[in-house]
């Protein structure tokens, strides 16, 4: 597949030029997650009261919003300064200059420029506390970005998580997840859009690519985002860990059984020495000059402990978010050595360059730790037609959990069919009163430009796509479809951290910072999963 090798090249020299002006947005693909209370953890002492000079808004338990325009300072107990309180029941303010931190759901930082009241007066802490109780917004830990889908039959089943490394909107990046779904009897796919974490996302553009195929052929996104059929799947004869653990088996299928990294490796990590890596061969390959190592997974809750805990651990969390990844050198030198550090890296062995211009080395972002990502990691082989290969997938300690690894070796660019969002229906809670059309909504996310819509937390909608007239599945062919989406979201900084901070000093990227984040996780992973993935904001 020489034409496919060389415009994984091509593209590869224009992303290496572009690197300095796209480096924001290869911060970071792992679901940046609601920071959790690592107990096991000596916090440091709480300091000095801490000034926060960026604007931003203090939603309360009891439903109002205090905006604080000019910044506020925070300490263990409150949060001063000069404040305008609105309720639920009343777009008029009253001044408020000082709130109790333990009425704070979560803080969120603001543009302080144009439209600004409109976007707080309708504060969503309190129509979770009011329909679900307030307990569910002191336990909250879950963070998932835009998640979306679909109907079953029996229940909506989890399809994708979007742009989950788009914590500012320096950092807004166009993200493309395969799904499991078929088009309904008119041909029309319908998606559930979900906000299901304290966050408030800023939705740019949503459009359905549908792909039309021979049944039993695999079309998967590759490491860019492309999608990519891929055939000839060869069975993998060894796959032995950096532990020297035999892990065939574990990835043999997606049966649920997934890698994570052996106990003594993470507790030898050290900085400079923080990656694991598995080697896989396979032989028997089919002829051609590229290849692609299939992959079913979705990361481990590592990178919320190393962005909440560390990252966005200060008082100065709200600072870093808005002034910070504000200045385009900030955001680019943070994400280039995200890029570096986290992600996966897959190698050829006998390729003689290792840089991404020849495209001997693939990166796949972190993907976030709530959907399995179906992705496949397009490499080329050591020799046209060389029938066997040796393939290194490396990663720092424990990111990742892997269901299932398959290698292909025939590749081609299916042709792709692009099918907008004709509507969203917005369910209506109220007794007696049906769904409403969102026709902002639509007009919103129609294309990649300056509009938004902009989603809370409980809401939901179903995004219903144009009738794809190809869809009729016969017993030779079928559709895949993917959904691609961009945009990008305001963290909800929770009260908690900001009076029980985990670092006084500024964040400093490096290893020291993910070895940190990396014993923090170990200790108390088990726990932490039950809580995390049990603490969905529920939707309405």
């Amino acid at each position: 597949m020489k034409s496919l090798r060389a415009r994984v090249r091509t593209r590869a020299l224009r992303s290496l030029a572009l690197i300095a002006a796209l480096g924001a947005v290869a911060f970071s693909a792992a679901c940046v997650f609601y920071r959790t209370e690592v107990r096991a953890v000596e916090r440091p002492a709480a300091g000095a009261p801490t000034r926060i000079t960026s604007p931003i808004k203090a939603h309360l338990k009891d439903g109002s919003t205090v905006v604080f325009r000019t910044g506020a300072t925070v300490t263990r107990d409150s949060l001063t300064g000069e404040g305008r309180r609105y309720t639920l029941q009343s777009e008029i303010p009253r001044v408020d200059d000082s709130v109790p931190m333990d009425s704070v759901v979560g803080v969120e930082t603001f543009e302080n420029k144009v439209n600004a009241v409109p976007t707080v007066v309708a504060s969503v802490a309190g129509t979770v506390a009011a329909g679900f109780g307030s307990l569910i917004l002191g336990i909250a830990i879950f963070g998932s970005c835009p998640t979306v889908y679909a109907d079953t039959g029996a229940t909506a089943e989890l399809q994708a998580e979007g742009f989950s490394y788009s914590i500012a909107p320096l950092m807004e990046q166009r993200d493309v997840d395969p799904l499991r779904v078929r088009a309904d009897s008119t041909g029309r796919v319908r998606l559930e859009l979900r906000n299901e974490a304290l966050e408030t996302h800023y939705i740019n553009h949503i459009e359905l690519l549908a792909m039309r195929h021979a049944a039993g052929e695999t079309i998967v996104p590759d490491q860019g985002g492309r999608p990519v059929l891929v055939s000839g799947f060869t069975p993998v004869g060894r796959a032995t860990d950096r532990a020297g653990r035999d892990v065939r088996g574990v990835l043999r299928s997606r049966d649920g059984t997934l890698y994570a990294t052996d106990a003594g490796i993470l507790r030898r990590a050290s900085a400079g020495d923080l990656d694991d890596w598995i080697d896989v061969h396979v032989a028997d390959l089919p002829a051609g000059d590229s290849l692609a190592v299939v992959l079913r997974l979705r990361n481990s809750l590592l990178n919320t402990v190393l962005l909440y805990n560390g990252m966005l651990g200060g008082r100065d969390a709200a600072d870093w978010l808005h002034e910070g990844l504000g200045k385009f050198g900030t955001t680019a030198e943070m994400a280039l050595w995200y890029r570096k550090t986290m992600g996966l890296r897959a190698s050829v062995e006998g390729v003689a360059s290792t840089d991404a211009i020849h495209g001997a080395t693939a990166r796949l972002s972190d993907v976030g730790p709530i959907a399995f990502r179906d992705v496949a990691l397009v490499l080329p082989r050591s020799a046209v037609n060389a029938r066997t290969a040796r393939i290194r997938l490396q990663f720092v300690a424990d990111n990742w959990r892997i269901d299932e690894v398959r290698v292909a070796g025939t590749l081609s660019r299916p042709a792709v069919t692009t099918l907008a969002v004709e509507r969203v229906v917005v369910p209506t809670p109220a007794v007696g009163r049906g769904p409403t059309l969102d026709t902002a909504a639509v007009s919103a996310i129609a294309a990649a430009d300056a509009r938004y819509f902009e989603t809370r937390p409980s809401q939901r909608m179903v995004l219903e796509f144009a009738r794809d007239h190809r869809a009729a599945r016969t017993a030779d062919s079928t559709t895949t479809y993917m959904i691609a989406w961009q945009g990008w979201y305001r963290e909800w900084i929770r009260g908690d951290w900001l009076a029980n901070p985990t670092r006084t000093e500024p964040f400093k990227p490096g290893d020291a910072a993910v070895l940190t984040a990396l014993h923090r996780w170990t200790e108390r992973k088990e726990s932490f999963e039950r809580e995390f993935y049990a603490s969905r904001i529920p939707v309405r």
